[in-house]
Formats: structure tokens, sequence, C-alpha cells
């Protein structure tokens, strides 16, 4: 069986497990090495005084988390450490995105494939994001761009996870994967982000008080499941067409969806096939 390199650039330490842990569990599971990647550092997702204080603090405990997360489907992790907030198209942070992809997988070969999230975004960060991956994709092909870092001598495929954002275009399922079988690893790999499915987002959406004690793990990890099994379900429910043109939409419950980018190389449907784990 051939083994794939599959790239995730996420802006956040948990934007990668959230929106696409399931599928890089699957990846995993088929022997693909996974390798998350988050743009910034996270050091300013919280509320806590000592993290108002002292960001490092928090940066690092969300290094730790995420290096956590990513060892619980056996993916590995790192942050281009750019500060939580601040992220900007800019040349420097486009030659690191340049020199990330690049360095990952085969030498000239680059990654098979790239995940990350549309441009259409909520988050100024993600979309920014979304944007420097969109730039660094034809320089990867360029010998004199980041000349320090070999360029590829092939195009990977790109694609975006799924959002419901609709104020330019609206996200368009091209491949949808079940993740049921795989629920209970993502929602492990989503807890190893405590400081903030456990703190930080309940506290900015006001539903700090329904957290369950840190003394109740079983409790939870049962919420984040919960979430996430919520979460599927409703992206499962608005691609259906496509996991039924699939033909594999029987007993699904929770899915994850993505949309070829069109920046990249775009596979054919055989490809697609292959280089996801349908």
């Amino acid at each position: 069986m051939t083994k794939r390199h599959i790239l995730c650039i996420g802006a956040h330490p948990d934007d990668n497990e959230i929106s696409i842990g399931g599928t890089a569990a699957l990846f995993r599971q088929r022997g693909d090495e996974v390798h998350f990647v988050s743009v910034t550092n996270g050091d300013k997702g919280h509320f806590y005084q000592e993290y108002i204080k002292h960001p490092t603090f928090l940066a690092e405990r969300r290094l730790k988390e995420a290096q956590q997360g990513a060892r619980a489907i056996g993916a590995t992790y790192e942050t281009l450490g750019v500060h939580d907030g601040e992220v900007y198209v800019d040349k420097a942070t486009t030659e690191a995105v340049v020199r990330c992809i690049r360095r990952f997988g085969e030498a000239g070969k680059g990654p098979d494939l790239v995940l990350f999230n549309r441009p259409q975004d909520y988050h100024r960060d993600h979309r920014y994001t979304s944007q420097l991956v969109l730039d660094a994709t034809y320089m990867l092909t360029v010998p004199m761009m980041c000349s320090d870092t070999p360029h590829l001598d092939r195009m990977p495929v790109f694609a975006y996870w799924y959002d419901d954002f609709s104020e330019v275009t609206p996200f368009r399922a091209d491949v949808v994967i079940p993740i049921d079988s795989v629920l209970d690893k993502k929602t492990e790999m989503v807890c190893a982000h405590a400081s903030q499915v456990f703190e930080w987002l309940p506290y900015n959406a006001g539903t700090l008080d329904k957290v369950p004690p840190k003394s109740d793990p079983t409790a939870r990890f049962a919420m984040i499941k919960e979430a996430l099994g919520k979460r599927g379900k409703w992206r499962h429910e608005h691609t259906r067409e496509m996991l039924e043109k699939q033909g594999n939409a029987e007993g699904v419950e929770c899915a994850e969806a993505f949309q070829i980018c069109q920046y990249g190389r775009v596979p054919s449907a055989e490809e697609l096939r292959e280089l996801f784990p349908i």
C-alpha cells in the first residue's frame, strides 16, 4: 500500500483536530504520515490573569496540548510561532509557509495532500492563514523562491475543510469521509486541548458553568464527544448527496467534508477516491 504524506495547516493549535481530526485518524490507520501545523502559537486564547500577564505561559501550555493531541493518532506537530491574533499576509510569513510545505514529504515531491480552511471565515487568523497557503501554492515549484529549501517538482493536491459560510461562495462537498468509527479518537484529540475546550471557548461562549469539573474526565470526554457528534451529524446531513454518490452513505451518522482547491493539482475522480480514505 502506498504511504501518503498529509499536511494539515490551521491558524491555531486546535484547528486541525476540531475540523478534520476524524479524517486525520483514518489517514493514520491507513499508514499515511500526518503532520499538523499551526501558524500561530495560540498565546491569546484565554482569560486567566497569569496568561494575560505572561502570554508565553499559555503558548507553552498549548504547545504541549497540541503535541499530545497529535500523538493520540501518531501524527506530528509544529507551530510557525506567529502570535495569536497577529496573522498577516506578509513576505516573512508567506515564505515560512512555503518552506513548511516543501519540507514535509519526499524531497522534491512534498506532501501528497494539504488540508486547510477556506478564506471565507469569521476569524481573521483563519482567513489570512488560508490566504497564506493559497499564495504559497504556485511558489512551491519556483526554484528561486526560498532557494534555501528545495522546490517541488510537482504540485500537491490542496483541499479545504468544511465550513458553512456563504458570504462569498458556499462550500462545495467534493469528497465526504464518514468518521463514526474514529469519533472516540477524534474526541481524545480534541480533549487534549483542555485550555480551549474546557476553559477558553466555554468562557467566550458564556457556558463555563456547564463544563464538568477536571476531577471528572469521563463527563468531560462525554461532553466533547456529544458536541463533535452533533457537528459531524449536521455536516453529514448537509453533504448526504455526495455520500450517496460515493456509495458509502449507509449507516453514517458523522462525517467530515472537503472541497478541492483549484490552486493546486486537481485530481481525477479515481485519484480522489485513492487519495482520501473513502
